[in-house]
């Protein structure tokens, strides 16, 4: 009776985080799909200002979606171990809607081509090491702090062009957000081949 009892609970686990596992994956699904109306909204701002504004909801909207389905994710695999699409287009869907913003600024001028190409270039480089990593060995490497610090620069920065600040200001947050990004990147390298060093043995 007590076993029937705990597969009847272990099996209720078992959907429940099924369950929260399908709405992160349905929430990192929206990034991917949204990223092109962003993409449009900021190709506009050079024309309507109005656009700014537009852009800045959806990048909120994009910010809290991120955050919530890797909450959901967290709590769904905290209960049972399982590996889904989610932890391969979840990391896409991030690097996907930064650099998509990143070059339609640097595009329309609004953001320096050579900071666009740093960050470009750096997300570019940790996604390919990221999924080798991941399909060669199985390891999912995990965002350093560092690296979590350079994200959100960018996405602040994202924010900060759309408000138009005073120039020094914009100046002082582009070339910390370069330093951060430059500095992360290079974590990220040392833990991929530390990974699959580790992978070899």
């Amino acid at each position: 009776m007590r076993e029937a009892v705990n597969t009847e609970r272990e099996g209720s686990r078992h959907r429940v985080s099924r369950g929260l596992l399908r709405v992160a994956n349905s929430l990192t699904m929206v990034r991917l799909l949204t990223t092109p109306v962003l993409v449009f909204l900021l190709l506009n701002t050079v024309r309507f200002r109005r656009y700014d504004w537009y852009a800045l909801g959806l990048i909120a909207v994009l910010q809290a979606t991120d955050i919530l389905d890797g909450y959901l994710a967290r709590q769904a695999k905290g209960s049972v171990r399982i590996r889904t699409v989610g932890e391969i287009l979840d990391p896409i869907a991030d690097k996907l809607y930064i650099n998509s913003s990143v070059i339609a600024l640097a595009w329309i001028g609004r953001l320096p081509m050579w900071a666009g190409g740093v960050i470009v270039l750096r997300d570019t480089l940790i996604l390919a090491g990221w999924l080798a990593t991941y399909l060669g060995t199985g390891v999912r490497l995990l965002p350093n702090k560092l690296g979590k610090v350079a994200d959100a620069f960018q996405a602040v920065l994202l924010v900060l062009i759309l408000l138009r600040p005073p120039a020094q200001l914009l100046d002082a947050v582009i070339w910390t957000t370069v330093a951060l990004t430059i500095a992360s990147g290079f974590l990220y390298l040392k833990g991929a081949l530390s990974a699959r060093h580790e992978a070899r043995l």
